[in-house]
């Protein structure tokens, strides 16, 4: 399935620049565009009961203050892994702007292609809040308007909430409770199965319908940034193994060969939430206790965006270097803050942010009409941008598997040993 995946991908991009040279589009995109949107939209359509499900099982099944102490160590692994990567971004990417081989007039021509207007979602407009409104939203006022508005952090915590009282009711209440969340996490997941069964064909017409509506000009005019924002994802994702081996304690052929099945999904699907299935039977098969990583994991395929800090500093600093747009360190400091918190809030799905983190570019001075023609490109990188979140998910597993595991010692003997003479 992930190979037909890859060759429905390669396929669509062919067949989309066809369209595209012959101008023969109204006919067939509106039928492509369906056909992805269906799609997306029946993966949407389980994320959050799927992973809601799994945090409740999760924290009703283990210690409870073992599996919230998991929990936010995973958060404080993953905000170490977005700062880091906002440093090495920071780091590297002026000097190679300066050498960039980029023409003004080439710049010209793009912003003469960018589109008029953009549609600014709900939860975009929603977000540009004072850093009190996130605060108070972690607690949901209204779980279905959370869950309508796709608001996955405060009903994450309402799950531990949930899975922490189960704790102090009847065990024989609690025993029938967690009998149906299991069984509706497990249906679930079957689920999810049926729909990558369709995933060949969705990959085909997202592609095509992407490629017939830019063409190859404008992949070629904005390469070299994609191949900026995509090395650098790439060497991070090589960073994450040695960090892996020494603080997850474990070998390198045994994490690579972990990683190498949910990286293929992401490839194929750009989804983290479709490559779940694949990450916890790697997060089984890496670790003696897989107990940690069934905790993790279907929380981290939401919420954890390793990739957030390094996409979206490098796609910031480039737009503010060739539309040469002054920006101080304050307002970086406060563009990373915005995109950190936003990270938390997106589902696992593919076709990037959808501009949930427009308000974070015009704040830090970029303009509306470049950060939506780099929203053009999302596809391309968005593959990167998923085989850096998949794998920084099964490290953060790992890792914290390591340190929240109790150390194997010898018993001490009952009989003190005493020496007749």
């Amino acid at each position: 399935m992930t190979l037909l995946s890859i060759v429905g991908l390669a396929a669509g991009a062919a067949f989309g620049g066809a369209l595209s040279a012959t101008g023969r589009t109204t006919l067939v995109l509106p039928a492509l565009q369906v056909c992805g949107t269906l799609w997306m939209n029946a993966l949407r359509m389980v994320a959050l009961p799927l992973a809601l499900a799994n945090v409740v099982c999760s924290m009703a099944n283990t210690g409870t203050a073992r599996a919230a102490g998991r929990i936010a160590g995973a958060i404080a692994l993953y905000l170490v892994m977005l700062l880091f990567g906002a440093a090495v971004v920071w780091t590297v990417v002026p000097p190679l702007l300066h050498r960039a081989p980029i023409d003004r007039n080439a710049l010209l021509q793009m912003k003469a292609s960018t589109p008029e207007s953009v549609s600014v979602s709900k939860e975009s407009r929603k977000s540009d809040g004072a850093p009190g409104d996130f605060v108070t939203a972690l607690v949901p006022r209204n779980l279905v308007r959370s869950a309508a508005n796709e608001e996955f952090l405060p009903l994450v915590i309402f799950a531990i909430l949930f899975g922490l009282a189960m704790q102090r009711i009847d065990p024989a209440d609690r025993s029938s409770l967690t009998r149906l969340t299991a069984g509706l996490s497990q249906t679930l997941m079957v689920l999810v199965r049926w729909i990558l069964w369709f995933s060949p064909v969705a990959m085909f017409a997202l592609v095509a319908t992407y490629t017939a509506a830019t063409g190859s000009r404008l992949l070629g005019i904005l390469g070299w940034f994609v191949l900026l924002e995509c090395g650098l994802m790439l060497g991070y994702l090589l960073l994450l193994y040695p960090v892996t081996v020494l603080a997850g304690g474990i070998s390198l052929r045994t994490f690579a060969k972990a990683a190498s099945g949910p990286q293929m999904v992401a490839v194929s699907t750009r989804s983290s939430l479709a490559a779940l299935p694949t990450l916890l039977d790697a997060g089984d098969r890496m670790t003696p206790n897989p107990e940690t990583s069934r905790v993790l994991l279907p929380v981290a395929v939401n919420m954890f965006k390793v990739n957030r800090t390094t996409s979206a500093l490098c796609r910031a600093l480039v737009i503010l270097y060739f539309w040469s747009v002054p920006a101080s360190a304050a307002q970086i400091a406060a563009f990373l803050s915005t995109v950190i918190l936003l990270s938390f809030s997106d589902l696992g799905l593919p076709g990037g942010t959808h501009f949930r983190t427009l308000p974070a570019y015009l704040a830090v001075g970029c303009p509306i009409d470049a950060v939506v023609l780099f929203e053009t490109l999302e596809p391309f990188s968005d593959i990167c941008k998923t085989v850096l979140n998949v794998t920084g998910d099964l490290s953060i597993a790992a890792i914290v598997t390591r340190w929240s595991t109790p150390s194997v010692r010898e018993p001490a003997p009952l009989v003190r040993e005493v020496s007749v003479p």
